[in-house]
């Protein structure tokens, strides 16, 4: 604490002629203007150092009309922040100081709109980038609603962006600035008696920037569709179904529709999942460039896991997302793991059933590259039936919680399996080879659900009564011989449970072996194994 004192006082004296000094460079004054916030307060009101006070805020307020990086303005903006949050007597001075710096910015805001939206006036259009910048970063750490009245200025720039060709920055910030004033909105309603005007105003402001960065996603360049998908996935996070836990709030919750859904999805899979040739870097700039571009990437990623974590959007939708996990493991293997288990903790067996489609959908993929056939000794099928046993592991080292979506898994997949388009003809189902990637997954069945009256063995040869006679013989059949195997495997002595139909299973022994009935308490009965609508046609 005294040492923090007495830098506090020799930073006092000191940091003022740091700023006038290097007031135009960027690189110094972004940490410059940051020290300030860990000042000892009290010290100045005991020294009565005010006059140095002055002098920081007029080099501060200086600084703000000097530059236009994002960093440099957070710091200046979070700093006038600790200046005013106090109840020592500096808190009048910084005030002032600060309503007067926001007037001076919201003057120039409102006076730089109409030639800054003119495509022809390149100066124009950087002065109020420039302003809308500052007004943004202050806004972050400032709720200055009362001292900005900007909404619809920013709201109809956001709206002239969807109509016509404007600067890509402008709307850009525009859409983040406005994220910023609704999240603002909200703050300052009052929890336990909201204004029923007020929050009409907000839901209705709310739903309108949705559907401009909808369109935005659409039609907008690669800048632009960025930061409007992540404010999409803030703005429903923020105004989601949670805000229930406020009755007075239930009417600003946001739930999107089915088609804003798989567009936020395809969004992210063609913008951090899609196969493009790497760019050649020579050197440590180009590097440097890689990174961020990973780096947002990976933010675009996130905020959309966000959604899944927060049971905002449908959880199969995010399939083919799953479906990059082995892929894409070293750039976005973690933000893709956490997803799966965010969505594991919200519903086991959705869980599970959205992994098999990703397991199906790459199925399908790879067989329809391949003409309709499957090459299983191909890398590109090694690789499916890795990410089949990595989703297995991923159900938990607890047999019993995941028990009852395991099954579901394989009772889904098998139906997949055998599914046809016709009437069997004594060829196999298309998707035969499907079962290699259940046999991946067998371990984490319990033996019950395997041989039991109502255990797999028993569904699967319910499900081949339909195929009629299978040859023993044919290599066709292999992967159903393979899966079989897989699920007798374990056993002390291999029988298998024939149920009323007592048909031969190839490869099975002729005999018929006793079954002990369970206890009741570990049947799992009234499965659900519904196939229609699981699937990509």
């Amino acid at each position: 604490e005294a040492d923090r004192n007495s830098l506090t006082k020799h930073f006092f004296a000191e940091l003022p002629e740091l700023l006038s000094k290097f007031s135009t460079d960027e690189q110094k004054i972004v940490s410059l203007v940051e020290i300030p916030q860990y000042f000892h307060l009290e010290v100045y009101v005991e020294h009565r150092l005010n006059k140095f006070l002055e002098l920081l805020l007029k080099y501060m307020h200086d600084i703000v009309g000097k530059h236009s990086d994002a960093d440099v303005l957070r710091n200046c903006a979070f700093t006038y922040r600790y200046f005013i949050n106090n109840e020592l007597s500096i808190q009048t001075t910084a005030a002032v100081a600060f309503r007067q710096l926001i007037d001076e910015l919201v003057s120039s805001f409102h006076s730089l709109i109409t030639d800054g939206l003119e495509s022809e006036n390149e100066q124009g259009e950087f002065k109020l980038l420039v302003a809308m910048k500052r007004l943004y970063a202050f806004y972050q750490a400032h709720d200055i609603t009362d001292l900005a009245d900007i909404e619809k200025d920013v709201s109809a720039i956001i709206t002239k962006a969807n109509q016509q060709q404007i600067n890509d920055d402008i709307t850009a910030t525009a859409v983040m600035l406005m994220q910023v004033i609704l999240s603002w909105a909200l703050y300052r309603t009052n929890p336990s008696e909201p204004s029923k005007a007020e929050l009409k105003k907000l839901r209705k402001s709310v739903v309108q920037l949705i559907q401009q960065c909808d369109e935005l996603i659409q039609f907008g360049v690669a800048g632009v569709q960025k930061e409007a998908f992540i404010t999409v996935c803030d703005m429903l996070i923020i105004f989601a179904p949670q805000l229930k836990q406020n009755q007075n709030y239930s009417s600003l919750i946001v739930v999107p529709d089915k088609s804003v859904q798989i567009r936020l999805r395809d969004y992210v899979m063609t913008t951090v999942f899609a196969e493009e040739e790497p760019p050649q870097f020579q050197d440590d700039e180009d590097e440097e460039a890689k990174t961020e571009v990973l780096i947002e990437k990976r933010r675009v990623l996130a905020s959309f896991g966000k959604l899944i974590a927060f049971n905002i959007i449908e959880m199969r939708l995010a399939a083919p997302i799953f479906a990059q996990y082995v892929k894409s493991y070293q750039d976005y293997g973690d933000i893709v793991k956490q997803m799966m288990s965010k969505a594991r903790e919200l519903n086991r067996t959705k869980c599970m059933r959205t992994q098999l489609l990703s397991l199906e959908q790459l199925f399908e993929e790879l067989r329809d590259q391949n003409e309709g056939r499957i090459d299983r000794s191909s890398e590109e099928w090694t690789k499916i039936k890795d990410l089949a046993h990595r989703f297995a592991l991923m159900a938990g080292v607890d047999n019993y919680k995941s028990r009852q979506a395991v099954v579901t898994f394989h009772r889904e997949g098998i139906i997949y399996c055998l599914l046809r388009n016709g009437p069997p003809d004594g060829s196999p189902p298309s998707n035969i080879v499907f079962f290699d990637i259940l046999a991946e997954t067998t371990f984490k069945l319990m033996d019950i659900d395997k041989k039991g009256p109502k255990g797999l063995l028993a569904f699967l040869e319910e499900q081949l009564m339909k195929e009629g006679e299978i040859p023993e013989d044919e290599i066709e059949w292999g992967p159903l011989r393979t899966y079989r195997t897989a699920l007798v495997g374990s056993m002390s002595e291999p029988y298998m449970y024939y149920g009323t139909g007592k048909r031969k299973m190839m490869g099975s022994p002729m005999r018929v072996m006793e079954v002990k009935r369970p206890r009741e308490d570990y049947v799992i009965d009234n499965w659900q194994a519904s196939g229609s609508g699981n699937y990509v046609q």
